[in-house]
């Protein structure tokens, strides 16, 4: 099985710590932006370790990602029945397309049974540079395909 990112989230990680930040906060969300600008990615790093500790995962709900995934066969629908905040559409053969949002992945990769689909999706963001810090502090490794 091959997996493919084809679309996500700009600024993922800016973008979970906004949701973090406005959860606590009556500030305007220029303001917001501006101090997240402001104390830069390390910053971003701790509200992505924090809602990680806390268990704050709906943040991460907004960080999406759409996938293409090659060669998976019938195991994509046992992927939505256990997960069902991720969409599919049948392309050809066993060829998907697939979106989930970050939290989902935190799930498949929690969820023993997943974990090496979840290191595939992982890896590809990894190797996109689409989130590296979310990636770390997640995951607690950067992981490659091998």
């Amino acid at each position: 099985m091959k997996v493919s990112l084809v679309w996500s989230s700009p600024s993922p990680e800016k973008t979970i710590a906004m949701a973090m930040r406005r959860c606590y906060s009556t500030k305007p969300i220029e303001e917001i932006e501006g101090e997240l600008e402001q104390k830069g990615a390390e910053y971003w790093r701790y509200l992505l370790t924090k809602a990680l500790q806390d268990k704050s995962l709906d943040v991460l709900e907004h960080f999406t990602m759409t996938l293409l995934i090659d060669g998976a066969g019938d195991e994509v629908g046992a992927l939505t029945r256990n997960f069902p905040y991720v969409r599919a559409t049948q392309l050809r053969g066993t060829d998907w397309m697939a979106s989930m949002n970050a939290r989902t992945l935190v799930e498949l990769w929690r969820a023993s049974a997943w974990r090496a689909f979840a290191r595939l999706v992982i890896s590809e963001l990894d190797d996109k540079g689409t989130c590296p810090i979310f990636n770390e502090v997640a995951f607690s490794e950067t992981i490659h395909a091998s």
